[in-house]
């Protein structure tokens, strides 16, 4: 399976990287690693995914803010 369905997708999950990377100071890729992660656990279990994206990025949030 995919991650993501389409190119629409895949731009607006690009958009939240991008932001989480220059909100934390961390590169792209390893923001992408994680960001990528938590969205594939919550798509299998998702039946509304209009709020993936906004789910997504506070699980990784909350990731690295324990981290740190």
């Amino acid at each position: 399976m995919a991650l993501y369905d389409n190119d629409k997708e895949r731009i607006l999950h690009a958009g939240a990287i991008h932001d989480l990377s220059r909100e934390s100071g961390l590169p792209e890729w390893e923001i992408g690693k994680m960001y990528e992660q938590e969205l594939d656990k919550l798509k299998r279990s998702a039946r509304v995914k209009d709020y993936l994206p906004v789910l997504t990025r506070r699980l990784v949030k909350e990731t690295l803010r324990l981290k740190h």
